[in-house]
């Protein structure tokens, strides 16, 4: 099992290179409004970075599982 440390940029890296990137390609699709969900995920890894470099475990727990929530 891996430890938060090594899961939580790993969740960051794969919202930031995946999912978000599927998400902006939906941009251009009539009638679809993806710009909460983009926003929502870039608050959430800029969080996540702010709680690793303050170590606040709790706060890396806490967008650890927000990050782990969207997918494509």
């Amino acid at each position: 099992m891996a430890s938060l440390a090594e899961e939580l940029p790993r969740q960051i890296a794969r919202v930031s290179e995946e999912v978000i990137p599927a998400f902006e390609a939906l941009r251009s699709m009539p009638n679809v409004l993806v710009e909460p969900q983009i926003a929502m995920m870039k608050l959430a890894i800029s969080e996540a970075v702010k709680a690793c470099a303050q170590g606040d475990t709790l706060a890396m727990i806490q967008w650890h599982e927000e990050l782990k929530g969207w997918s494509v």
